[in-house]
């Protein structure tokens, strides 16, 4: 039944997607949609699942201004959008021995949830918050109460109407949803090869996935790897990734079509919600849209307005435009600088990051001594070599190599890492810089291409697409499941001791994991609530 219920969860988000498709035909008069439709060279229904997440959650956030997620209505009203799929017949000739494989991967990849529990942050702040959204219509100032609040990704939003009965398994599947889109990404472009680029980029991740587990300590070279229930690493890594080669294609090639850019747009927008980490595709964003001169003020207008609600959400929550950077935080009543000062420098510790005018040399060699750092950053390199040695000896070169088309996506890689290492210099947080800059290879896409003698069959690049999914499941996972594949599977929160501090809160007995509890704080200190217009509002009291 487990599977059952992962495939209908996967049905579901296709279907929604589809239908908000269909329906915004109507919304956007002179951009006709349908299931023959292309984005970047890939059939639209390939990312069908991706757009029943993305409005998913961006509807869940503007109705938490209303009322609580907790409520049946905010599903019910979500899934009003599968009224959309009635206004097209199904086309059944887009369903393939294609979407045979994907299904494939997706049943391979349930296995992962025989062995899956909880990340620390899960306990720490993700959760709560996810309670928060669920109990209550938004807060002011609720970072108050947390720091980490104030980081809450679209995930949360997400998630916190697909909590069932306590159990939250289908956190979990979210998160395999992206997996799912990608590698079906992966499947379309390399058995088509309709796009030399994509085609290029497809083959040399899908190396990257299967040289994820081989080399130093076992392997770990940056790829996609499933940590826990709740992080939104994984999400992010894959639509920063679908946003930048998209980018990188646009701006290379130079042609421009509005439906894609359109959809590109609320690609990084979505990118953006789930950490503040991919706020430079708004800049590469903007140059292809210097370059395009088709899309119109009106259309760009309407497109982000829910990055407008999301950065009002971001005041209401915390103070700031931008959380936690300090020059976009506004002296509201509810803004406590030391909440944000705080936070910045618990993560910036806790993931080792850079300290801007401290010595490079020495914190890189501090840095690179723990453990996963180095293991990541040695089969980083060493996939990298690989595939560039692969590039080199298996393809042919039929023209100048202009390296002007490298210049803005490399500036964009450094501009991404400069901020990982001063931000949060931990591997999961750079997933889809690393991904893209192993596909950065295929830059000068229309010179490339393979020598005859050389080509691989199909039969190949499936088997190595099969054995990379088959190992993204821990060996855990796999042992669980043959020990018991029937086995009912149950993810539900610990229960936790507290401790009854000031003003009717409390604290966990141990450690900072609130978990799921209203009126936990991690740590002492003296709050008040007060009311605006309706709306509760906790403050810092001096």
């Amino acid at each position: 039944m487990h599977i059952v219920f992962l495939i209908l969860f996967f049905i579901y988000f296709l279907f929604l997607g589809r239908g908000l498709v269909f329906l915004s035909n109507y919304f956007f008069k002179n951009i006709s949609l349908n299931d023959n439709s292309e984005f970047f060279d890939t059939p639209i229904y390939i990312y069908y699942p991706l757009i029943g997440i993305i409005f998913f959650g961006n509807i869940s956030f503007i109705l938490n201004f209303f009322i609580p997620l907790k409520n049946i209505f905010v599903v019910l009203i979500i899934s009003l959008l599968l009224l959309g799929n009635f206004l097209r017949k199904l086309s059944l000739r887009n369903f393939k021995l294609i979407n045979i494989i994907m299904f494939i991967n997706l049943l391979i990849l349930a296995i992962s949830s025989y062995d899956i529990n909880f990340q620390y942050d899960a306990g720490y702040y993700h959760l709560n918050y996810q309670n928060w959204l669920r109990e209550e219509k938004i807060v002011f100032g609720l970072s108050n109460l947390n720091g980490a609040f104030g980081t809450s990704s679209i995930i949360d939003y997400i998630s916190a109407p697909l909590w069932i009965n306590g159990n939250l398994i289908l956190l979990h599947y979210l998160s395999l949803l992206f997996i799912v889109v990608l590698s079906n990404f992966f499947i379309y472009h390399i058995f088509t090869r309709k796009n030399d680029y994509f085609f290029m980029t497809s083959l040399f991740l899908l190396a990257f996935a299967f040289l994820d587990n081989f080399g130093v300590n076992g392997g770990r070279n940056g790829f996609y790897t499933i940590h826990g229930i709740v992080k939104p690493d994984i999400a992010q890594g894959v639509v920063f990734y679908l946003a930048s080669i998209f980018l990188t294609y646009l701006f290379i090639e130079n042609k421009f079509n509005k439906k894609e850019l359109i959809f590109l747009n609320l690609l990084i927008i979505f990118a953006y919600q789930l950490k503040i980490s991919s706020a430079l595709l708004f800049i590469f964003f903007l140059l292809v849209l210097f370059r395009s001169r088709i899309i119109s003020v009106k259309i760009l207008v309407q497109t982000n307005l829910l990055l407008v609600f999301w950065l009002i959400k971001n005041v209401l929550l915390t103070g700031c435009l931008v959380y936690p950077v300090s020059l976009t935080c506004i002296n509201t009543p509810w803004f406590d600088s030391n909440v944000v000062t705080g936070l910045k420098n618990v993560t910036a510790d806790f993931n080792n990051s850079y300290l801007i005018g401290t010595s490079f040399v020495l914190w890189f060699k501090d840095w690179i001594l723990i453990d996963i750092n180095k293991t990541v950053t040695y089969n980083f390199i060493i996939s990298f070599l690989i595939i560039l040695i692969f590039k080199l000896l298996f393809t042919t070169n039929n023209g100048k190599k202009s390296m002007k088309k490298y210049f803005v996506p490399l500036l964009f890689i450094f501009a991404n890492l400069f901020l990982w290492i001063i931000g949060a210099a931990h591997p999961r947080f750079v997933y889809g810089v690393c991904a893209y800059m192993i596909t950065l290879l295929c830059v000068n896409y229309k010179n490339v291409r393979f020598k005859k003698v050389l080509i691989l069959e199909n039969r190949v690049f499936l088997s190595l697409l099969f054995i990379s999914i088959v190992l993204i499941p821990r060996v855990n996972s796999y042992k669980t499941f043959l020990e018991d594949p029937l086995k009912e599977i149950e993810i539900s929160v610990p229960e936790v001791e507290y401790i009854e501090i000031e003003n009717g809160w409390i604290m966990p007995a141990d450690g900072d994991q609130c978990w799921v509890n209203l009126k936990c704080i991690p740590y002492r200190k003296i709050l008040y609530k007060s009311t605006y217009f309706s709306f509760n509002s906790y403050e810092v009291k001096s």
